[in-house]
């Protein structure tokens, strides 16, 4: 399989404060494709945005009415293929904060919910504690590839 486009859209220009942004989501991806069978797809979309739309979206498809860091939402297969795995979104003040909390670089959190919002769309999730702990361990796994230390070790909610 060819490697899928990683398209990136930044709708909040403060974004573009990551040196180096598209490699950054590329490379995440790509660790976090090499440690499980994925569904294949040829493209992937991330949205980068502020806190106000998020909070919007997370209002809209959630019901929850307050902006959160990251959400996924997967794409409609055609034919058993997936052209497009799907969408996953980012705050801008949200990310910047909870980083700013736990004392670790925005790049390092940001490889994390990119990661994270990845393998959503590949039908991990995180509703059980079962669930939970698979995915965890798969998101530990993936950022010890990268160089960083595990997440969860810090008081960051996803």
């Amino acid at each position: 399989m060819d490697s899928p486009e990683i398209a990136l859209s930044i709708e909040d220009k403060r974004w573009n404060e990551i040196a180096d942004l598209q490699k950054l989501c590329e490379q995440a991806v790509a660790t976090a494709m090499a440690n499980i069978n994925i569904r294949p797809f040829a493209e992937l979309s991330l949205a980068f945005i502020d806190d106000a739309k998020m909070q919007a979206l997370n209002k809209q498809y959630r019901k929850k009415d307050k902006p959160t860091n990251v959400l996924s939402f997967p794409a409609t297969p055609i034919d058993g293929f997936m052209p497009l795995l799907g969408d996953i979104v980012l705050a801008y003040e949200t990310i910047q904060a909870e980083a700013q909390a736990a004392h670790i670089s925005c790049e390092d959190h940001l490889t994390h919910l990119v990661i994270h919002g990845f393998y959503h769309l590949q039908g991990y999730d995180h509703e059980t504690p079962q669930d939970a702990k698979i995915m965890e361990a798969l998101e530990i796994k993936t950022l010890h590839h990268l160089d960083i230390s595990n997440p969860y070790a810090r008081e960051i909610l996803l």
